[in-house]
């Protein structure tokens, strides 16, 4: 065991930083976010439709710039007919490239149709790898390397689309040229569980719609997303709702049960079967809160009315103004977790609506 405190060995990743406790990963893969796409299912209607607009435009041609396996060129050629290009830094069947550092010029000639690399800056010192992925976050002011590839890809072609992290809606990352993302809930890969989405670039100052489906089911555009997201409250003050309070009236579980029947809610601190002792201050899934000035008598009404804002936010936004969470339920359904802003938000617009009665 080492220390979290302690410079670690490379592939070192750090499971408890309280306890110095350690585990062995697979370095070199890890530190090149190399995760394959195994299904077929991020070709649906929708991205079919504008990647064939967008090879009509390109002559057919692909460029998988993070070739790897070659699942998503293989799937391109076979279905659309497309004729396929590929570059990977590990080289193998592929022309060696470092995509994240640059593309060749004949990029601009193709459609781009990529699974890049996914890692965190954080991430990648929390697993060890910080060093090994260091030349490319020095080089950027981007915190994941999908963002990096992204901008490189974005860069070199018109077109391109690319499976990336579903928390690409949550990022802020530049939208101007995003046509659709569609959120894909089936698994895509082999070895990773990351909730995905593909997302859909088209040219620079062309219009770009910006629509957001859940697998083919259009839900909203980005910026109606984003709307959503910031509900609109009085807000009596942020010192007025405190988390993390063991002692505090109010429960919320923050995240999605696996069970598919224990869904994000705010409770009576009596209904809430969490223990107290387990909170913390650093504590985000389960948790009490206290709003001070608030009469024990409207208590149950502001529990009820955050419940029902939270049951209207999801339902506008077909949960996608949440951030994924390990996966999905047994249904098949994404997880979902409440972040402790927006939940801040739905307290905030409740205590108003109660407040008035």
């Amino acid at each position: 065991m080492v220390s979290g405190s302690l410079t670690r060995n490379i592939g070192e990743m750090l499971v408890s930083a309280e306890h110095g406790r350690t585990t062995q990963i697979d370095a070199d893969k890890v530190s090149r976010g190399a995760y394959f796409t195994t299904d077929a299912a991020w070709l649906n209607e929708p991205v079919e439709g504008f990647l064939r607009a967008a090879l009509a435009a390109k002559g057919g041609r692909v460029l998988d710039p993070f070739a790897g396996d070659g699942h998503l060129l293989a799937l391109v050629e076979s279905r659309l007919g497309a004729t396929t290009a590929g570059l990977d830094i590990a080289g193998g069947r592929w022309p060696t490239n470092d995509s994240l550092l640059s593309l060749p010029a004949e990029a601009r000639d193709a459609v781009i149709v990529t699974n890049p690399p996914y890692l965190a800056n954080h991430s990648a010192s929390r697993k060890g790898v910080a060093s090994l992925a260091a030349e490319y976050f020095a080089a950027s002011a981007q915190d994941n390397l999908y963002k990096i590839a992204l901008d490189r890809c974005l860069e070199a072609s018109d077109f391109v689309v690319a499976v990336i992290p579903e928390t690409f809606l949550l990022s802020g990352y530049p939208a101007d040229r995003l046509v659709l993302a569609s959120v894909i809930e089936s698994p895509l890969f082999a070895d990773t569980d990351a909730p995905a989405l593909v997302a859909c670039f088209g040219p620079v100052g062309q219009p770009a719609a910006q629509n957001i489906l859940l697998g083919s089911e259009p839900i909203a555009t980005l910026p109606e997303l984003q709307r959503i997201r910031s509900v609109n409250a009085e807000r009596p003050g942020r010192d007025a709702i405190h988390f993390n309070v063991p002692t505090g009236r109010i429960g919320l579980r923050a995240v999605d049960a696996a069970d598919a029947e224990t869904p994000i809610r705010f409770y009576l601190a009596a209904d809430f079967d969490y223990p107290a002792s387990k909170v913390r201050h650093s504590s985000r899934l389960m948790t009490y809160l206290e709003v001070p000035n608030l009469e024990p008598a409207k208590l149950g009404r502001l529990v009820s009315a955050a419940n029902d804002i939270l049951g209207d936010i999801r339902a506008a936004s077909g949960d996608l103004v949440l951030a994924p969470f390990k996966g999905n339920d047994k249904t098949g359904r994404r997880r979902r977790r409440l972040d402790y802003a927006l939940a801040r938000k739905i307290l905030e617009l409740a205590l108003a609506s109660v407040s008035k009665l």
